[in-house]
């Protein structure tokens, strides 16, 4: 055989190999197919489900802001996003709940959100992003565009949840609650083949708690105060009632002291922020009884000595009631404010999922009545179900099949030829 023979005929072996090497690699990736989701990413404010309302989760995911690739090969823009705002008025305005009747949502409910946005972004190559709340406090996760679109009212913080058991559960009000939170938010991230990923942010967090369990404990420090001034008031000396509202604010501070971290960011996924609140609450109690206590203490001291053996006895009496206040805090605040509070609304933090190859990370999933009459999730982020890069094809599946027959066909006529140079008789 001369040179340029072989020269061909290894031309013709290598490409027939070649060819339908890549038609063999190709063709699992032919099985995604045209209306196939390539990547999917899905900001949402609000979701969850509601006992008087069956299709809530349906109408919920009808206000995300939701960016999808579909169809492979892909075509159109390489990157899809969206960021439309959710109307709350239009989609929740007349969702009422609990004994009272009252709005779970919008203006006036029992959940009512500041200025928030959503976003959702997906990328043709198979990964996505996602994104809810508010974008001052957008977790690193992610990197939004400018100038989204906000919903809710900018008065307000991002989130405020409005409770009490009288209203949802009906019988006295055993407690209420208002608890503010000004940074909400959400984020979820899946790169090309990677596992997806998640992270919340919350911050500025209070509560002001109010009832007939703290209104009791108010009544007792208010009555032995009340009876000390009738002495103390004469001789100057007038002693501030520090529960005189009936009402206790609890500070992000408060909590962060309960919960033993130095950030709510770094709590254990799941974790119920009103859980904190009966112990916050009677370290309050106890903090402001004690120095009210130190207060009157240093001023009766001030007195002349004359006046002093007036103002003994009746320090002597409120210094013994308000310690009976201060040692029976467990039993008289922490216990039933726990049971009342357990039964009223759950507010947990960072609820991660996973359904279906759609991972979702709640920043606050907010339960009433122990999630019996409802359970809401603020500020959620979604991506998934993501393709691989290996199953997105280049070329469509015609081509495929197209090229992989060509393939075969070349391997065929290159095998029949060597087959028939090798039985050839050589020439005298």
């Amino acid at each position: 055989m001369n040179t340029r023979h072989r020269t061909w005929s290894a031309a013709v072996g290598v490409s027939a190999v070649v060819a339908l090497g890549l038609g063999l690699v190709a063709a699992p990736a032919a099985t995604a197919g045209p209306t196939d989701v390539i990547s999917s990413g899905s900001g949402q404010i609000i979701d969850g489900s509601v006992l008087a309302i069956p299709n809530f989760a349906g109408v919920a995911s009808n206000g995300a802001a939701t960016a999808q690739q579909i169809g492979t090969p892909p075509s159109g823009p390489a990157v899809i996003e969206n960021s439309t705002p959710l109307d709350l008025s239009a989609a929740f305005g007349l969702v009422n709940v609990g004994a009272g009747n009252i709005p779970l949502l919008g203006n006036n409910g029992i959940i009512q959100l500041g200025a928030v946005s959503q976003y959702g972004k997906a990328v043709n190559d198979g990964s996505s992003a996602a994104f809810s709340g508010t974008v001052s406090g957008a977790p690193g996760l992610v990197t939004l565009p400018g100038g989204l679109p906000t919903s809710g009212s900018p008065s307000i913080p991002a989130a405020e949840i409005k409770a009490g058991t009288a209203n949802i559960l009906g019988g006295a009000d055993l407690v209420n609650l208002d608890l503010k939170i000004t940074t909400l938010a959400a984020a979820a991230k899946q790169d090309q083949g990677a596992a997806p990923a998640g992270a919340y942010s919350i911050a500025g967090v209070s509560a002001d708690i109010g009832g007939t369990v703290i209104g009791g404990v108010a009544g007792t420090v208010g009555t032995a105060i009340n009876t000390a001034n009738l002495v103390l008031g004469p001789l100057g000396v007038t002693v501030a009632n520090p529960l005189a509202g009936g009402t206790i604010s609890i500070t992000e501070a408060d909590l962060l002291a309960v919960a033993g971290v130095p950030s709510l960011n770094a709590l254990p996924s799941g974790t119920d922020l009103v859980s904190f609140l009966p112990q916050a609450v009677a370290a309050k109690i106890t903090s402001v009884v004690n120095s009210t206590l130190a207060s009157a203490t240093v001023a009766v001291n001030a007195l002349g000595p004359i006046a002093q053996i007036t103002a003994g006895p009746a320090l002597a009496v409120l210094t013994a009631a308000l310690n009976g206040v201060v040692s029976g805090v467990s039993s008289t605040i922490v216990t039933p404010l726990s049971n009342a509070l357990t039964a009223l609304v759950s507010a947990k933090v960072n609820v991660q999922e996973s359904n279906g190859g759609i991972f979702t990370e709640r920043a606050l999933q907010v339960g009433i009545a122990g999630g019996s009459i409802a359970t809401i999730d603020l500020a959620n982020a979604s991506v998934g179900p993501n393709l691989l890069a290996a199953a997105i094809p280049v070329v469509n599946n015609d081509t495929l099949a197209i090229s992989g027959v060509v393939a075969l066909l070349a391997l065929v006529c290159w095998l029949l030829f060597r087959a028939r140079r090798r039985t050839a008789v050589p020439a005298v």
